[in-house]
């Protein structure tokens, strides 16, 4: 009786990418051509999507929730996975130790879990799907232990600080059922409404706030990044920089707004120190990185801090530029972690930033895409880099948080010269290496190609999406309060 009245097709996107990986799994060992791998994971995830576009939002019992909100959240992650499963596929056929079907099933896994987190409407289903979309990731850093002995120690330094992130998590959730016998939003929510308890679920927040920053690697909380980027195969890398990040701040707003929504100004007063010491350790430690990996992993840090500014002033405004924050940096993250596969492809030197002098010579087309994405970290217009922190920004003005917009302006000119240390060895240094060019490949152009097309256009006319995001937030939370 009870199954009857469990809405099914609510789950229907996260049981395809569940039987898609665990069919994965099962049948590897029998297939001796494991790029099947591939599409049959790209055909999950566009059935998957099918079945979301055209099936109505409800609960799956209390605890599971598709609604406006997790749905947009849902797309861009659904957008970013098939560009990461693209490039895997290029990458995987030069690295082809690494080319097993498991490698699929396990960003599938992670993909899950992202889902879970998003639609929870309680902390024990959000843990466990951030545990989901944490763990398979663990085990695709380490894949490259074949090719890199130090790939192991990043998936181990990973697992530690998951693991102490995790504790504070449990602590939290601990608090919040000692006081309100739930571990609902709603009810925590209407438990600081009435105004009890509301210093103990104050430290509850701030041990989640921890748990978050340990996993969004947020200064003091940030040394793990850089080992467990350069340790990752690439793909792994952008997956981890982009689509983990992005889910861990929707379901953080998903947190502040639903269950502490009348605590959320005192988290942006929290965040303020953190956010800004993040701008600024990000951008002097990438500074004196000669390894393009590792100097993407403080410049990943750098733009988390930039990102989480959006929360200071506790708008939702603030909240929707976050996110667009975010989406921007998929787009930038994947293509340029696209172009690194094409480069370590013809050399594998070219992860060293003096290897790529001469580089706009001999690879023009390249190094102008390599420019452009390049220009949108930095923030340079015409990018979506710069629109989405000139948002950033306009948020923090109408808060009247002008110092922290002032110090953060400063701290994104010292953040700009990593970038333009890259844009001089290509095109102001002098080869280091003769070059033998191969062919791009569809499955890398394409990807990338499609993310510079991107920022490029939200870089001119951002509004589309911009409002896309706000007016989605606005009738989700419309309608959440409706309810309450």
């Amino acid at each position: 009786m009870v199954l009857t009245g469990l809405n099914l097709g609510v789950l229907a996107f996260e049981l395809i990418l569940l039987f898609t990986g665990l069919i994965i799994f099962l049948t590897d060992k029998l297939i001796n051509n494991k790029n099947y791998a591939f599409y049959f994971s790209l055909l999950g995830i566009l059935g998957g999507l099918c079945f979301m576009l055209f099936t109505p939002f409800g609960e799956f019992t209390a605890s599971f929730k598709t609604d406006f909100y997790s749905a947009t959240i849902k797309l861009f992650l659904i957008i970013g996975s098939i560009l990461i499963l693209m490039i895997s596929y290029c990458y995987l056929q030069e690295f082809s130790a690494l080319n097993f079907g498991e490698y699929y099933g396990l960003l599938l896994f992670s993909l899950l879990g992202s889902f879970i987190a998003i639609s929870s409407q309680d902390f024990l289903t959000l843990y466990l799907g951030l545990e989901l979309m944490s763990i398979p990731v663990y085990f695709l850093i380490a894949t490259s232990f074949v090719y890199q002995r130090f790939s192991l120690e990043g998936a181990i330094k990973y697992f530690i600080v998951g693991a102490i992130a995790s504790l504070f998590f449990l602590l939290s959730l601990a608090i919040i059922y000692y006081c309100v016998g739930s571990l609902a939003f709603r009810n925590v929510f209407l438990n600081l409404a009435q105004g009890t308890f509301k210093k103990e679920l104050l430290y509850a927040l701030v041990f989640i706030l921890t748990a978050f920053s340990i996993k969004l690697s947020l200064v003091p909380f940030h040394m793990w990044a850089p080992d467990a980027y350069e340790a990752a195969p690439l793909p792994i890398t952008s997956f981890l920089a982009s689509l983990i990040k992005l889910t861990l701040f929707s379901a953080l707003i998903k947190v502040l707004v639903v269950a502490f929504s009348p605590l959320r100004s005192t988290l942006g007063e929290l965040l303020i120190p953190m956010s800004l010491i993040t701008l600024l350790i990000g951008a002097l430690l990438a500074i004196k990185q000669d390894n393009i990996i590792r100097m993407l992993a403080y410049s990943s840090i750098t733009h988390v801090g930039y990102a989480s500014l959006g929360l200071v002033t506790g708008d939702y405004l603030g909240y929707g530029f976050m996110i667009f924050y975010m989406v921007v940096y998929l787009f930038m993250t994947i293509g340029t972690f696209g172009l690194l596969i094409y480069l370590i492809k013809v050399r594998r030197e070219f992860l060293q930033i003096p290897a790529l002098g001469g580089l706009g010579k001999k690879l023009p087309f390249i190094s102008f895409l390599f420019l452009i994405f390049l220009f949108s970290l930095t923030g340079i217009p015409p990018t979506a880099g710069f629109m989405a922190k000139f948002y950033i920004f306009i948020i923090l003005l109408k808060g009247n948080f002008f110092w922290v917009a002032l110090l953060a302006l400063l701290f994104s000119i010292i953040g700009a010269y990593p970038y333009l240390r890259v844009i001089k060895s290509l095109y102001m240094d002098k080869p280091f290496y003769s070059i033998e060019r191969k062919p791009y490949g569809f499955s890398l152009l394409f990807p990338v190609l499609i993310c510079c097309l991107v920022i490029l256009l939200l870089g001119i006319y951002p509004k589309g999406v911009v409002d896309f995001i706000q007016r989605t937030l606005q009738i989700y939370l419309s309608l959440l309060y409706f309810h309450f």
